[in-house]
């Protein structure tokens, strides 16, 4: 029997026990998660880890996308981290989405819309303001694009459980 297959996309460093959290929950509903760390996305020799893991996004169901304080390692595209990427890879590619930020990277947001203008304005829950354009860039989104705010990743997985017995029902 198919199961969904769930990609967690992510910094890994500072949010590794919420991806493993969410890797535990989503075995717990019988479905199937993608990590890169536990070697779930196929590494082609002739290609960057970046390029496995957004041609791995194209075989999932669902993305979750968790957003913290760190903007993460670099894409190629010199832009984006490789999280971000693979959000923007989802999205292109139609894929369910939920994205989850960080409650103090969120509470931040308002204020860096307020100060992005100021000279010298430097953000304190974030280490990089390319956090904060990415987040604005997914506010700017069309629709379909929920995000919430998390402290503890039972947070996520609360919302997740009502989320997929609506989609799911």
């Amino acid at each position: 029997m198919a199961r969904p297959r769930i990609f967690i996309s992510s910094t890994h460093f500072d949010l590794r026990s919420v991806r493993a959290d969410l890797e535990r929950f989503i075995k717990e509903v019988g479905y199937e998660p993608v990590l890169f760390e536990r070697g779930h996305v196929p590494y082609e020799k002739d290609k960057a880890l970046e390029d496995s893991c957004y041609r791995e996004i194209s075989s999932c169901d669902i993305l979750i996308a968790i957003i913290g304080g760190k903007f993460g390692t670099q894409s190629s595209d010199q832009r984006h981290s490789i999280s971000q990427k693979e959000l923007k890879t989802a999205i292109d590619l139609g894929k369910q989405i939920y994205v989850f930020v960080e409650k103090s990277v969120h509470a931040e947001y308002n204020t860096y819309l307020a100060n992005k203008s100021v000279v010298g304005f430097r953000p304190s829950a974030v280490n990089d303001i390319r956090v904060y354009q990415f987040i604005e860039e997914i506010y700017s989104l069309p629709a379909g694009n929920p995000i919430e705010a998390f402290e503890i990743s039972e947070d996520i997985v609360h919302y997740l459980r009502e989320q997929w017995a609506g989609l799911f029902q």
